[in-house]
């Protein structure tokens, strides 16, 4: 088993079809998740001080959340600027959502994101899009 994929997103449903389709997928992907940025953020912070295990593999967040979006997690996390955590560049940020304006897209590639990906309505879809995010990101 490869590392850690972290998946962000607020809506408890949500992550728990993302769950079932990982489970699904021939290969096996360790998955945390966190149901808003901040406790992912935090999360990180805590891996970053204690070094207590690898900083995750794969980051997929959300982009509509309440409190801090996937956007503004994404610019704390590929930016030392605006916080004294930072993860490497090298682990890709794949952002998922409902719906994208051109605008948010650009600005999600902009603070570093790897993918901008519309989140697929129809299981057998979605299933196929996350086999391609881990098979390409992680494998």
């Amino acid at each position: 088993m490869g590392r850690e994929i972290f998946v962000v997103d607020d809506n408890i449903d949500y992550q728990f079809i993302f769950f079932k389709v990982l489970k699904g997928l021939e290969k096996s992907y360790p998955v945390k998740f966190f149901e808003s940025a901040k406790a992912c953020h935090q999360h990180i912070e805590t891996l970053h001080f204690t070094k207590a295990s690898p900083m995750p593999g794969l980051v997929v967040l959300d982009l509509n959340m309440p409190g801090i979006n996937g956007l503004q997690l994404l610019k704390m996390l590929k930016n030392p600027k605006n916080n004294n955590v930072m993860i490497k560049h090298d682990i890709p940020v794949v952002i998922m959502s409902n719906d994208f304006s051109d605008y948010q897209v650009q600005q999600c590639y902009l603070a570093g994101a790897n993918a901008v990906i519309l989140k697929p309505f129809e299981f057998q879809i979605l299933r196929g899009t996350v086999q391609s995010i881990c098979e390409f990101w992680l494998d």
